[in-house]
């Protein structure tokens, strides 16, 4: 799925809202990016482009902690397929942990920008303009959310994961015969946890608040020529 959240914050990166510069040569019209300058240094403005980055920031990079989470679930499905069952438990265990741990410690921090976000629907007199800054808000405390609901259900695979030691006498032939039994959503993690339904939603979500913030921060912030 196309990341567009990640385009909506290099997107705000690059055109700054700091105040006007000392008037200049202008540039030749080849080397001139108009997302770079000439956006309206309001507070409005600057409340979209500061919060909105330092929300998604940390939001794209626990993607990519969940792409990780994604191969080692993928792994735990298979580690008692190996006679070194017992190793590669404890590593995918350990994987899992960091991975989680990462995440878990960024939302509380995300949460705080989003609700700075919402709350930049008062330093607008414009009823539309605070409208649609309240949907990118709810779309990234969507996306929040499921990134919470996702990283707590992972935590209980990692606590009951503490919680049972594999014995080093498993007969691998009758696990794998057993296993063979159930039904297959019944024997991947994945599908227990509905992982990919999840990120799905997550991905949604971001994208919807990037495409909603560059069209707002285009439409109000950008000075028209």
């Amino acid at each position: 799925m196309i990341k567009r959240a990640a385009g909506a914050f290099f997107a705000f990166l690059l055109m700054g809202v700091a105040p006007p510069a000392p008037s200049t040569p202008s540039p030749s019209p080849s080397s001139q990016l108009k997302t770079i300058a000439n956006v309206r240094a309001t507070p409005f403005c600057s409340s979209i482009a500061q919060h909105f980055n330092a929300a998604v920031l940390p939001m794209l990079a626990n993607d990519r902690d969940f792409d990780q989470v994604d191969v080692q679930l993928v792994n735990l499905n298979d580690v008692f397929h190996h006679a070194d069952y017992q190793i590669r438990y404890a590593s995918t265990r350990v994987q899992l942990m960091k991975y989680v741990d990462g995440i878990r410690k960024s939302l509380p921090m995300i949460q705080e920008q989003v609700n700075l976000l919402r709350n930049g629907e008062k330093l607008t007199t414009d009823s539309n303009d605070a409208k649609q800054l309240h949907q990118v808000a709810e779309k990234l405390q969507l996306a929040y959310n499921k990134q919470y609901q996702l990283a707590t259900d992972v935590g209980g695979v990692v606590q009951t994961m503490m919680s049972y030691q594999p014995p080093a006498d498993l007969d691998i032939s009758r696990e794998e015969l057993a296993e063979s039994q159930v039904p297959r959503d019944m024997r991947d993690i994945k599908s227990y946890l509905r992982f990919n339904g999840q990120r799905d939603v997550i991905d949604q979500a971001e994208n919807a608040a990037a495409d909603s913030a560059i069209d707002l921060a285009t439409k109000t912030c950008a000075v028209q020529k």
